[in-house]
């Protein structure tokens, strides 16, 4: 069968544009990947921006002055999980990465956890849906934790002490506390 001049231009034409357009989809899956990473860390800055500055700072020192103290719950115990409650809820929706929040989150996330865990189970009683965010989170960290074999995932009392104690000099504008102290947990691979 012979294929005459316009048929072959036909099928060329054809073919150039799937594949233009085959390119064409290809490029913007790629654009739009490379602007929800960029959301991502846009986020994940703002966030972090957001727990070193007033009035979560503040929030924080309180509710360790208040926990070493020995007060069970502060009212700023709430405001310091309401914000991982917002953190959980955007990792849940995909709208940060769960290993950067973990890079960046774990130490407080856990250790607020372990601390809070019952009054949070307490409150759940009463209102299921309450902190499932946090919760998720919490799940979330605990595993990345184990998978990366580090030792935050289930804190002791004195390091959950050693926690607070920490947050009795944060002031606007301090770094967030990564880790725990090198000599007590193992080192992220």
């Amino acid at each position: 069968m012979k294929i005459g001049r316009a048929e072959f231009w036909t099928a060329f034409f054809t073919g150039a544009l799937a594949g233009a357009t085959l390119y064409a989809l290809f490029y913007a899956r790629a654009q739009i990947n490379a602007a929800h990473d960029e959301a991502q860390v846009q986020h994940l800055l703002t966030l972090e921006q957001q727990y070193e500055q007033e009035p979560l700072v503040t929030y924080r020192k309180h509710l360790a002055e208040k926990r070493l103290k020995g007060e069970v719950e502060p009212d700023e115990l709430y405001n310091v999980l309401d914000f991982f409650e917002t953190i959980g809820n955007l990792v849940d929706r995909g709208y940060l990465n769960e290993s950067d929040i973990w890079d960046n989150f774990s130490y407080p996330v856990l250790n607020l956890n372990a601390d809070a865990g019952n009054i949070i189970r307490d409150y759940q009683r009463e209102d299921p849906a309450a902190y499932i965010g946090f919760i998720s989170l919490v799940d979330k960290m605990e595993k990345i934790e184990s998978d990366h074999h580090g030792a935050l995932a289930h804190p002791s009392k004195d390091d959950i002490l050693e926690f607070y104690r920490g947050k009795l000099s944060v002031g606007a504008g301090a770094r967030i506390k990564l880790r725990g102290h090198p000599s007590t947990h193992s080192k992220k691979e």
